[in-house]
């Protein structure tokens, strides 16, 4: 800070960090120390937050876990740490997961179908290309219960090409 600048008070910098995204109570308390806060400075402006609802870890959690299903496919598991990372108890995690099985299996075969593409495959997959399925799913965060569940959809859903008997 240089002489004659006023340091900004712990609600206007959380202010500011808010500004750009939500954020979880612990994200917003460990940027306010990171800056140098006081816990009585922190405590205040988070308590100021959750007061005018700026701060809301549950509704954080359940957009969080919205945008991860819809926009980046991420499987439950991948979703669970990223919460965890950000200071979401871990039984409000399991919670909340729980409500989106299915939209976890609508990740699922998208995560699969631009997997495909990208790779230019299609189905049926040989047990060589179905294992690289498994293993980009199962990176992603997916169970195994799902991810066999899409390779078998994907194998389904393949146009069957007749074979000449013999």
């Amino acid at each position: 800070m240089t002489p004659g600048q006023a340091r900004k008070d712990a609600l206007t910098v959380a202010l500011n960090y808010l500004s750009s995204r939500p954020r979880s109570v612990f994200e917003v308390r460990t940027k306010l120390k990171d800056k140098g806060f006081e816990s009585i400075e922190i405590d205040g402006a988070v308590s100021r937050l959750i007061e005018a609802s700026y701060l809301n870890d549950e509704k954080f959690a359940v957009s969080l876990v919205e945008s991860r299903l819809r926009f980046k496919n991420w499987g439950p598991a991948k979703i669970a740490l990223d919460l965890e990372k950000k200071g979401i108890a871990k039984e409000a995690i399991a919670r909340l997961l729980s409500g989106f099985a299915e939209a976890s299996k609508i990740a699922a075969r998208e995560a699969a179908r631009k997997w495909l593409k990208k790779n230019r495959l299609s189905p049926p997959l040989e047990r060589k290309e179905t294992e690289r399925a498994y293993r980009f799913l199962a990176g992603r965060g997916f169970s195994s219960s799902i991810i066999f569940a899409v390779i078998r959809e994907m194998s389904k859903d393949a146009p069957q090409v007749p074979t000449d008997e013999l």
